[in-house]
């Protein structure tokens, strides 16, 4: 059976493409367009590597093992994002996985589980996370997946800390202020931000950070949020700021 049907697929491969490559899917993503997708020879979907553009591309061949493609014609040129970095702290129940998913839809660069004092995950499956995270990026038409980092202490992170890099600090137990106005001034720099755990950051922690340079800290209103809630606010908030949430270059 052939088809020439243009199916609604975005697939991101971490390989070079260019017209008429031959790309051979394996392992989930071939289960995905096999048996979920049940592409078929013929049928045409969408590749991008976060390099290159996206690609329109065709089914050269599917057998029981893998999926050939051929890469036919790029359909959007490579976009550029903001960078714009997330440090998080593991959440009970794999709620981070949540915070992976929707902050990669906003547009996120890259995501660094951090382990502090009242962290009660210590440890993360960087695979699953990453994962999650392609998904996502195939999903909401973004150009490119985010890097998922090795977890860090907080220590580690404020111990490196890049000087030249503007850190947003969600602290519920600072004064209220226009977030919108605060973010406005920081518009183009390179900027992160630290979301903490459940039971939020202890006073030493707290008092660390604050002594990092080029900090803003922050309050996210009069409601405590929870932490995945709160790192879909800043990150909204951050991609207004910076008009990326409307466009992509």
């Amino acid at each position: 059976m052939q088809s020439n049907q243009q199916r609604n697929i975005r697939l991101y491969q971490d390989c070079e493409l260019r017209q008429y490559s031959i790309i051979r899917i394996t392992n989930d993503d071939h289960h995905y367009l096999r048996n979920v997708m049940r592409v078929i020879l013929n049928d045409e979907l969408f590749i991008f590597n976060g390099l290159d553009g996206e690609w329109n591309s065709r089914v050269l061949n599917t057998t029981r093992n893998y999926t050939e493609l051929e890469v036919m014609e790029c359909v959007r040129p490579q976009a550029e994002y903001t960078k714009m970095d997330c440090y998080f702290s593991p959440l009970n129940g794999n709620r981070h996985t949540y915070i992976i998913e929707k902050l990669t839809e906003l547009g996120i660069s890259s995501f660094t589980p951090v382990i502090t004092e009242f962290s009660n995950i210590r440890k993360v499956n960087n695979e699953k996370l990453l994962t999650r995270a392609k998904e996502a990026a195939e999903q909401c038409g973004l150009m490119r997946v985010p890097k998922i980092n090795r977890e860090i202490s907080l220590s580690e992170l404020l111990n490196n800390w890049n000087s030249e890099s503007m850190m947003i600090f969600c602290d519920e137990k600072s004064n209220p202020i226009n977030p919108m106005d605060e973010l406005s001034r920081i518009k183009g720099l390179n900027m992160c931000f630290l979301i903490g755990p459940e039971g939020g950051f202890s006073d030493k922690e707290r008092y660390n950070i604050l002594k990092l340079p080029n900090i803003i800290r922050l309050s996210l209103g009069a409601r405590v949020l929870r932490a995945d809630t709160a790192a879909i606010v800043i990150a909204s908030f951050l991609q207004v700021t910076n008009g990326q949430l409307f466009c992509e270059v």
